[in-house]
């Protein structure tokens, strides 16, 4: 199984549910649920970039603050 091409496809199914454009907040939890693939070494650090470039940009997003921890 590709789990690039599996999790782009879910990514635009998304899209497409939404009318082409993510909320914000599933926006989020697909970043939050990508960390957390990345994290647990499930996708690799490329997958992970490239998975996220398909997202739209969040402001101060919270996965990116718990991926990279609190200091």
């Amino acid at each position: 199984m590709d789990i690039r091409a599996e999790l782009t496809h879910r990514i635009r199914k998304d899209e497409q549910h939404f009318g082409g454009s993510l909320p914000e907040n599933t926006t989020i939890a697909w970043r939050g649920y990508l960390a957390g693939l990345l994290e647990w070494n499930v996708i690799d650090l490329l997958t992970y970039e490239a998975l996220t470039a398909l997202l739209p940009g969040v402001a101060d997003d919270p996965a990116v603050a718990i991926l990279q921890g609190r200091e």
